[in-house]
C-alpha cells in the first residue's frame, strides 16, 4: 500500500514537472506577446548610443535596436544601462537585448549568449596632448585611463608590455566624457577606449590631442547581448541581423554614422566580415 502511494507521488510529481516544462514561456513568445522589447543602451558613448543636443537618444545602437524591433514587430522600450550593467541586465532578465557596444569576450560568453554574427569590428587606440607622448613604449610608468568595465583595463598593459617592462597606472571612470576631463586637466596622461568612440569624443575637443603611436590594438567583434539559454530569441535576433546584412538596411544605418559623409566617418571599414565558408552565399561579404 505504502508502495502504491509512493509510486502515485513521483508520478504526479514528473507529471507536474512535464507540464510546468510544456507552460514555460519562451523569450520570443514572451516579447512577442508583450508587443514590446526592452533593449539596454549607454547614453555616453558615441557615436554609438548617447543623448543628443534635444535630450534624445540617439547613435548606431539605437538606430540598429530600432530596426531589429521593427523587424521583430513590436515597438522599443530603451533601458539605460552602463558598463557594469549592460550584462547584468540580461541575467537578470531586466533586458531582452543589451546593444551596448559590447565586445565578444569569452569571459562575457560565461554570462550570455551572442547574436550571430557580430555586427562591428572595433580596436582601441591611446589618446593624449598632441606632441607630448610619441610612443606607446613612452606610457610605460605613466597614468592610463580607461571606462569602468572595460577590457582595456586589462589590455591597454599588457600593450604597453610589448615595447616596455615600464607598469602603467591604470585608472578607470564612470565614461568617455569624465576619462578626457581627466586628460583635459592633466590627471592621466592618456586615455584609452574604442576606436570609433575616441574619434568622435576626441574630435569635439579640437585639435590638441592625437593618437599616441599611431595605431590600433587590441582588435575586437561587438556583439548583440540576449540572455542565456534562450535559443529561439537568439536565433531570431540573429535571422533578423543576417537579414539586414543582406536586403542593405544594415548599410543604410552604417553610412548615416560611419561613411564618408556620416556622422562620424571612420577611415577603417568596420562592417562585418562573414566568411563565405561559414555562412555561404545566403550572405553578402563586405569588401576589404
Amino acid at each position: 500500500m505504502k508502495k502504491n502511494s509512493l509510486y502515485v507521488l513521483l508520478a504526479a510529481l514528473l507529471f507536474a514537472s512535464f507540464a510546468s516544462a510544456a507552460s514555460a514561456e519562451s523569450l520570443l513568445d514572451e516579447v512577442t506577446k508583450r508587443g514590446t522589447v526592452r533593449i539596454g543602451h549607454g547614453n555616453a558613448t558615441p557615436p554609438m548610443n548617447y543623448i543628443d543636443e534635444k535630450g534624445q537618444w540617439t547613435g548606431f545602437d539605437v538606430d540598429l535596436g530600432s530596426a531589429i524591433a521593427e523587424k521583430l514587430g513590436v515597438k522599443v522600450e530603451r533601458v539605460l544601462v552602463d558598463n557594469k550593467t549592460r550584462i547584468a541586465f540580461l541575467a537578470n532578465r531586466s533586458i531582452d537585448i543589451s546593444l551596448a557596444n559590447i565586445s565578444s569576450t569569452r569571459s562575457r560568453e560565461e554570462q550570455m549568449d551572442y547574436a550571430e554574427p557580430p555586427y562591428f569590428w572595433t580596436g582601441k587606440i591611446f589618446y593624449a596632448k598632441k606632441g607630448k607622448i610619441k610612443s606607446i613604449k613612452e606610457l610605460g610608468g605613466m597614468k592610463i585611463g580607461v571606462d569602468q568595465g572595460s577590457n582595456a583595463f586589462i589590455a591597454a598593459p599588457q600593450e604597453i608590455a610589448k615595447y616596455t617592462d615600464k607598469k602603467p597606472e591604470m585608472l578607470s571612470f564612470q565614461n568617455s566624457a569624465e576619462g578626457f576631463l581627466a586628460l583635459k586637466q592633466g590627471k592621466i596622461d592618456a586615455y584609452s577606449q574604442d576606436a570609433q568612440i575616441m574619434a568622435s569624443v576626441a574630435g569635439s575637443l579640437g585639435e590638441e590631442y592625437e593618437a599616441v603611436g599611431g595605431s590600433i590594438w587590441s582588435p575586437g567583434l561587438y556583439g548583440i547581448g540576449v540572455p542565456e539559454n534562450e535559443s529561439d530569441f537568439r536565433d531570431k535576433i540573429s535571422f533578423i541581423l543576417q537579414d539586414m546584412m543582406k536586403d542593405g538596411s544594415y548599410e543604410k544605418i552604417y553610412q548615416k554614422w560611419f561613411g564618408a559623409k556620416g556622422v562620424a566617418p571612420l577611415p577603417i571599414n568596420a562592417r562585418p566580415r562573414l566568411p563565405q565558408d561559414t555562412f555561404g552565399n545566403m550572405l553578402y561579404i563586405w569588401p576589404d
